[in-house]
C-alpha cells in the first residue's frame, strides 16, 4: 500500500514549492519591467520600476538560496532518487548561470542576454515545478487512480515539450524578433494553441479523477490563448499583454509538475 511521504521527502517538496513560488515572483516582476519599458519607457513611473526591480532582485536572490537548499536535500537522497538529484543539480547550475548573466549585463542587457535570461528563467520554473511534482508524488494516497495513466503520461510529456518550445518562441518574440512579424506571430500562435489544446485535454481527463491540478490546467489552457489573442488584436492591450506570459508560465509549470509526479516510482509501505 502507498506510504505517507517521509520527512526528507516532505522537506524536498517544501523546498521545491518555495523555490517555485519565488520564481513565479521573478517571472511576474520581470514581465512587468519588460512590458513597462517596451510600452513607453518615458511614461513608466520611476517609482514603479524601482520597486519592480527591487522585488525582482530580492526574489531572484531568495530563489538562488532555495534552489541551493533543494539541491542539498536532493543530493542527500541521491541513491534512491537519481533523477531528482540530477534535476536539482541542473536547476542549481541554471540558477548560477542566470545570476552570473544578470550581474554581467546589468539593467540594460543586449538582446541575446535578454533572451537567455527570459528563456532560462522559464526553464528553471519548469524544472522546479517538475521537482515539486516528483517530490510530492503519492502525497495523497486516497486520491482516485488515474484512468489510462500511461496514455496520460505520454500526453503530458508531449504537451510539456510543446510548452518548452512555446517558451522559447515567446522569449524570442519578446527579445530577438519583432512582435509584428507575421511568421513569428503565426508560429507562436499555432504552437500556443496546440499546447493549450493538449493541456486542456489533459485537464479534462484529470478532472474525472478529481485531481486538483486539473482545474489549474483547464483555466490556464483557456485563458492563455485568450489573453494572447486580445494582446495581438488590440495593439498589445496592456492587461492582456502583461497577463499572457504569466498564464503561459503557469501552464508550463502545471504541465511540468504533473509530468514529474506521474513518472515517480511508487512507494511501498
Amino acid at each position: 500500500m502507498p506510504a505517507s511521504p517521509s520527512e526528507p521527502q516532505r522537506a524536498l517538496a517544501l523546498a521545491a514549492g518555495i523555490a517555485l513560488a519565488l520564481m513565479l515572483v521573478v517571472v511576474a516582476s520581470s514581465a512587468f519591467i519588460r512590458f513597462s519599458l517596451a510600452a513607453d519607457a518615458s511614461a513608466a513611473l520611476p517609482a514603479s520600476l524601482t520597486t519592480a526591480r527591487g522585488v525582482h532582485r530580492a526574489a531572484a536572490s531568495l530563489t538562488a538560496v532555495a534552489v541551493l537548499v533543494l539541491a542539498v536535500l536532493a543530493w542527500r537522497s541521491a541513491a534512491p532518487r537519481p533523477r531528482v538529484a540530477a534535476a536539482s543539480g541542473a536547476a542549481l547550475l541554471l540558477t548560477l548561470g542566470l545570476s552570473a548573466l544578470g550581474v554581467a549585463t546589468g539593467t540594460t542587457p543586449p538582446q541575446g542576454a535578454q533572451f537567455a535570461n527570459l528563456f532560462g528563467g522559464l526553464l528553471l520554473l519548469g524544472l522546479l515545478a517538475w521537482l515539486g511534482g516528483r517530490a510530492s508524488a503519492g502525497a495523497s494516497p486516497d486520491a482516485a487512480p488515474l484512468p489510462d495513466a500511461p496514455k496520460l503520461a505520454r500526453l503530458a510529456r508531449l504537451a510539456l515539450v510543446l510548452g518548452v518550445v512555446q517558451a522559447a518562441l515567446g522569449a524570442a518574440q519578446a527579445t530577438l524578433w519583432s512582435p509584428a512579424d507575421a511568421l513569428v506571430l503565426g508560429a507562436h500562435g499555432f504552437n500556443g494553441l496546440a499546447t493549450a489544446a493538449l493541456a486542456l485535454a489533459l485537464g479534462i481527463r484529470l478532472a474525472s479523477a478529481r485531481r486538483p491540478i486539473a482545474f489549474g490546467l483547464i483555466a490556464a489552457a483557456c485563458a492563455a490563448p485568450l489573453a494572447g489573442t486580445v494582446s495581438a488584436l488590440i495593439d498589445l492591450a496592456p492587461a492582456a499583454a502583461l497577463v499572457h506570459p504569466l498564464l503561459g508560465a503557469a501552464t508550463l509549470a502545471l504541465l511540468a509538475r504533473f509530468d514529474g509526479g506521474c513518472g515517480a516510482p511508487p512507494r511501498l509501505a
